[in-house]
């Protein structure tokens, strides 16, 4: 779950997060499905390196999951990677409540 923004600075980061058009296919990519990165990678591609970096930011913020597995090819440890459901409301009342940094 997104962390509730409290501060201008908050929301500002996290809309300049997720305005990242390869971080927003990341998401839509595991919005139904969970996969790993070289899944993801090859269906969008994105470089392998960047879909884990990216994959890694959105664990880190909330917006996905990932669950390592052991598989029986190589390699034999995956991370897979779901969306989490979050909801984002941005309006003028937001806006005038959250305070300055």
């Amino acid at each position: 779950m997104i962390s509730t923004t409290t501060s201008l600075k908050d929301l500002s980061d996290l809309l300049g997060f997720l305005g990242n058009e390869q971080r927003l296919r990341i998401l839509r990519a595991i919005a139904e499905e969970e996969k790993y990165a070289r899944e993801i990678s090859e269906e969008l591609g994105i470089s392998r390196p960047l879909v884990t970096i990216y994959l890694k930011q959105l664990e880190k913020r909330g917006l996905a999951v990932g669950t390592a597995r052991v598989t029986d090819d190589p390699p034999l440890m995956r991370r897979y990677y779901r969306a989490a459901p979050f909801a984002l409301v941005v309006d003028l009342e937001l806006i005038k409540h959250l305070r300055e940094e």
